[in-house]
């Protein structure tokens, strides 16, 4: 039983996504503290002029008192819905599968919502399912341990999970205690990037995956 632990993140690049596709369970770390100007809330995506970032506007003023969990942000307002979607058809109106994305967008956005984790859940559950990717999805407020230290909190969750592996993220190293992990075998995640066909001038890879689904719809699953 393999099980990876991430944040919930607006429209993630590609490299996400391969985390699922290794998974049996992929948890999504809702229930620690947002931060500011970060993937929970923005991500990027390809234009005729270069990168463009996609930033959902947050009400963060308990940040000031560093109070403000993932599960606690709110959008300010649901306007901005509209004008990525706008966006999005206005750089991708020349990709084949840019119909599909908007449809998945649009769905994900949840209506009326302002639970920003929810909505970053809800349009990565969307695009999981578009893929055909069959990863069990959990949320760490469902688990609790909140009150333990980083290390201990993943290693009970593992253990919540009967995990026997853990696939981590590289950035993990710098505070992982290793040996609080016991039987648990530890697997630092490693992505091979693949090129593919792309708009607009040379091929750039770290964007968000709505451009690689715009321009190669379900065959995506093949280049994560």
């Amino acid at each position: 039983m393999r099980v990876s632990i991430i944040q919930p993140n607006y429209i993630p690049w590609r490299g996400y996504f391969d985390f699922f596709k290794q998974s049996d369970v992929f948890v999504f770390y809702n229930d620690v503290m947002y931060t500011k100007n970060d993937w929970r809330n923005r991500n990027t995506i390809k234009t005729p002029d270069g990168l463009q970032w996609l930033t959902i506007p947050v009400n963060d003023n308990k940040r000031v008192s560093k109070g403000l969990l993932i599960n606690g942000a709110t959008t300010l307002g649901s306007d901005w819905k509209e004008r990525h979607l706008s966006s999005l058809e206005l750089n991708y109106k020349n990709a084949p599968f840019i119909g599909e994305v908007l449809d998945i967008m649009e769905e994900g956005f949840m209506g009326d919502s302002y639970d920003l984790s929810e909505i970053c859940i809800s349009i990565t559950q969307k695009i999981l399912d578009y893929l055909g990717i069959n990863c069990k999805t959990v949320r760490s407020s469902e688990i609790g341990y909140s009150n333990l230290s980083k290390t201990d909190r993943v290693v009970q969750i593992c253990k919540e999970l009967k995990a026997t592996e853990y696939l981590s993220g590289d950035a993990a190293k710098d505070y992982m205690e290793m040996e609080k992990f016991g039987e648990i075998r530890v697997l630092w995640h490693r992505y091979k990037e693949k090129v593919y066909p792309q708009l607009w001038g040379d091929f750039i890879s770290k964007v968000s995956i709505v451009d690689l689904l715009a321009n190669c719809g379900t065959k995506a699953y093949d280049i994560i």
